[in-house]
């Protein structure tokens, strides 16, 4: 363990990404973060506010503890990454977009491409999802339902 970093927020680490859900989860953990809050902040040590809760402010730590994996979970996109990094003062919708070409290289995961129709309503995640299928969110449905099917889940009469 000497010489290895610490990961305090994310329930991933380098080690983690052997296996083939990893990249995409990461994805999930840093769009949820992001669509929660307007802007980053560095979290206080102890934080002993009654009403932190409705503060409209992410975890710059979490964020930058997540966003460092990104190197990890895909080797190809370091530039990219490494541009998200240098970036965090930015408004957290401009931080989703910066995901895109990550988002992009997992858009056949399923369990990716159900987070993201979920959250559809945010902007940053609809101008992603018609970047990568334009106009064709229905087909995107099927497709998404058909790779539950394969797996083995039973999908309910309303989504089909």
């Amino acid at each position: 363990m000497v010489g290895q970093k610490l990961f305090f927020h994310s329930p991933l680490s380098p080690i983690s990404f052997s296996q083939k859900e990893s990249p995409s989860l990461l994805l999930r953990l840093i769009i949820h973060e992001l669509i929660q809050a307007d802007y980053l902040i560095e979290t206080p040590p102890l934080d002993l506010a009654p009403f932190s809760w409705a503060t409209k402010a992410g975890s710059k730590n979490k964020i930058q503890e997540y966003v460092s994996l990104l190197t990890t979970a895909f080797p190809h996109l370091a530039k990219e990454s490494k541009k998200i990094e240098a970036n965090l003062d930015q408004p957290c919708n401009k931080l989703v977009s910066y995901l895109e070409p990550f988002i992009t290289a997992c858009r056949t995961n399923e369990n990716l491409l159900f987070f993201l129709l979920k959250h559809e309503k945010s902007v940053s995640i609809k101008s992603i999802l018609d970047k990568i299928c334009p106009g064709q969110l229905t087909e995107l449905r099927k497709t998404i339902t058909h790779q539950y099917k394969k797996r083995g889940f039973r999908i309910p009469r309303w989504s089909r």
